[in-house]
């Protein structure tokens, strides 16, 4: 009697080896990373220029630095992601555990801190 157990496979089309069987779990943790890598801070950095954007484009001469710091802090986390895009090397290798980068992590509270304070110093001045 056989008693295999079918797993089902999708192919993914892009990789190195032109092809790679993947099981539906493995495809979930494979969406989670990209995710986390070009999601999150792609998503950050946008929202921060676009709203810097809107700022210079909406309000008057008073509120310019404000807005300079949004475009400031967008770019700077755009820089961060790409920068730790390269870092991390193969994300998508399934025999390395997923691990959070705490260097990228502090950089990123760093600037962030500092951006609000430069804000609340900006607002607390008009």
């Amino acid at each position: 009697m056989n008693l295999t157990i079918t797993r089902r496979h999708r192919l993914y089309r892009g990789h190195r080896a032109r092809s790679l069987n993947i099981t539906e779990e493995e495809l979930v943790e494979v969406r989670a990373r990209e995710r986390t890598f070009d999601g999150a801070y792609w998503r950050t950095a946008m929202k921060a220029f676009s709203m810097g954007m809107i700022i210079l484009r909406l309000f008057t001469r008073s509120f310019y630095k404000i807005g300079i710091v949004f475009v400031a802090f967008g770019m700077t986390i755009l820089g961060i992601a790409v920068l730790r895009r390269k870092a991390a090397g193969d994300v998508f290798d399934q025999r390395q555990p997923f691990q959070t980068a705490g260097f990228w992590v502090m950089i990123t509270t760093l600037i962030t801190t500092i951006a609000y304070i430069v804000l609340l110093i900006l607002i607390v001045r008009l």
